[in-house]
């Protein structure tokens, strides 16, 4: 963790200091997967992170600022997807949106993406956080949620190299709107994952309390509120 902490500090400097850019290919990597089991339908894990106030940010900051900011954190936020052997699917605004997947180890996995979205957090305090306020810009917040379950791959066109790829499914959508319910510096996970952690882990959630006007959505069979749970 120290040395992904010093690693991230030294990038976020050099944003601010010589406009660096995030350089692996990590969409690009991404879409080689993607084409790899184009139509295919597969279970995995969506994770998605969003930054907590970028509308505000949007209206009283600069737009070099604001672009610093965005670009900063969605750098930051990558590099720990592919840490923990993630993809990033797509940055979305102030949004990025990532998949994990391992066919041979499923329930090791689900820990594997607590431990992202926990070093997320981790990343946003100890490293960008410290940076932003001694330049004096505004400290940023974050909400974290993931979910597991079925994705099906779509290809928007006939060639198979070229045209866009992406991923559709009721576990992406899950996963975006239990961002309506999360707190900031928080992690809201479906059940789906919840159920497939280790005991330790399990410790570190709690049932979340819902109804019927924030959190409308079912389990498919039973028609019972999906449960999800909070970080403590």
């Amino acid at each position: 963790m120290n040395s992904s902490i010093s690693k991230s500090q030294n990038r976020v400097k050099k944003v601010l200091d010589h406009g660096f850019e995030y350089h692996h290919l990590a969409l690009a990597r991404s879409n080689g997967f993607l084409r790899k089991h184009d139509s295919d339908r597969l279970a995995m894990y969506v994770l998605y992170v969003d930054l907590v106030g970028s509308t505000k940010m949007s209206s009283n900051l600069s737009p070099d600022t604001l672009n610093m900011i965005i670009r900063t954190f969605s750098q930051e936020m990558a590099y720990v997807i592919e840490d923990y052997g993630g993809y990033v699917l797509k940055f979305v605004g102030d949004a990025v949106l990532s998949y994990f997947f391992d066919k041979e180890k499923p329930k090791q996995m689900a820990n594997n993406v607590i431990e992202c979205a926990k070093t997320m957090n981790t990343i946003i305090e100890k490293s960008i956080n410290p940076i932003l306020e001694k330049d004096k810009f505004p400290k940023l917040r974050i909400k974290v949620t993931a979910d597991y379950g079925y994705c099906s791959i779509v290809r928007y066109g006939a060639d198979k190299n070229r045209s866009h790829i992406d991923l559709i499914g009721l576990t992406l959508n899950l996963a975006a709107k239990m961002q309506s319910v999360a707190k900031p510096n928080q992690i809201i996970i479906g059940d789906s994952i919840f159920t497939k952690l280790n005991p330790k882990t399990k410790k570190l959630f709690k049932k979340k309390k819902t109804d019927s006007k924030n959190w409308i959505f079912h389990e498919l069979d039973t028609k019972k509120p999906y449960v999800v749970h909070e970080s403590v």
